[in-house]
């Protein structure tokens, strides 16, 4: 197989359609699909299922797309590593942060690579934990940020950040209680959570089994903005980290308040992630600098609530 097959092959995959996948690629579908037999006979097993509306990727297809994909962007990074300078890095880099954290991140990050790493393209995506891992396994990104990626095999993680929770909530529901609030005296509230695959979800669970604190989840929500518009409607109050609420406690007649979990302590512990079998391209490198540097300077002007971790905490 060419590299020429490869992003032909990876093209239809995107698309679902030969025909479209031929437009795009600006070719003749029937050599389009001569290419497709070629892969198939040199693999010795059919990566599409041909169908009525286009094609859908075999499971030896989509083994196929994670590979591809994978050397196709290494092949992409190599000219940018050869012809750059080192400390010029250039190129484009895919970036996927978990969760509410990319809203406290995502300006400082930009504005640190376009000054120091002009030549490098940043895209910044979204997305659940789990999906994260997907994105990274399919080589769909380099890097990412996202909590206890140590405990995903095949997974480089390198611990960055550590944070914290609190207890959301209208400050008028809480009443004269101000500062931290004991884990066991969170007590009935009616709270909103994650639904039970969200590992947050999976911390303040397993915290309310062992202290025997049995917790009243009256609503199920993976959004940070969703949740807080319950928590301001006074329907529920939620456990989540400042950087998916803080900037919710301001003032007013609706006004939220965030009390700091102790006894225990509840802490996440945020990581730059990327797969073990494709080294990161300088680009990649040099972005993963930029967001170590970013989360120290927010962390010490405390807009991140937490503790840095690893190298230069």
């Amino acid at each position: 197989m060419t590299p020429r097959q490869l992003r032909y092959f990876v093209e239809i995959a995107r698309t679902g359609s030969i025909t479209t996948a031929a437009r795009t690629l600006r070719i003749a579908q029937p050599a389009l699909s001569q290419h497709v037999a070629l892969i198939e006979a040199e693999l010795g097993t059919a990566v599409f299922v041909r169908q009525a509306r286009g094609v859908q990727l075999t499971a030896d297809g989509r083994r196929l797309l994670a590979r591809a994909t994978s050397l196709l962007q290494q092949f992409d990074n190599l000219r940018h590593d050869i012809t750059a300078p080192p400390e010029r890095p250039r190129g484009p880099v895919r970036l996927c942060i978990a969760g509410a954290l990319a809203t406290v991140l995502v300006a400082p990050l930009f504005r640190r690579v376009e000054q120091d790493f002009p030549e490098v393209r940043l895209v910044i995506s979204t997305a659940m934990s789990f999906e994260v891992r997907t994105r990274l396994e399919a080589r769909q990104v380099e890097l990412a940020l996202m909590p206890n990626a140590f405990e995903l095999p095949n997974l480089l993680a390198t611990p960055l950040y550590e944070e914290t929770f609190h207890l959301f909530g209208l400050a008028r529901l809480f009443g004269e209680e101000d500062g931290p609030i004991r884990f066991a005296d969170i007590g009935t509230r009616p709270l909103v959570a994650a639904d039970r695959d969200h590992d947050l979800r999976r911390i303040i669970e397993r915290t309310a089994l062992a202290l025997n604190c049995p917790l009243n989840v009256r609503y199920e929500l993976n959004s940070p903005e969703l949740s807080l518009a319950l928590i301001r409607d006074g329907l529920a109050f939620a456990v989540m980290p400042p950087s998916a609420g803080g900037a919710a406690c301001v003032p007013g007649p609706q006004a939220i308040r965030a009390r700091m979990i102790v006894e225990p302590c509840l802490t996440r512990v945020q990581s730059v992630v990327s797969v073990t079998d494709q080294p990161l391209s300088a680009a990649a490198l040099a972005v993963q600098g930029a967001l170590r540097a970013v989360v120290a300077q927010l962390v010490d002007e405390g807009l991140l609530q937490g503790r840095l971790l690893g190298e230069g905490a």
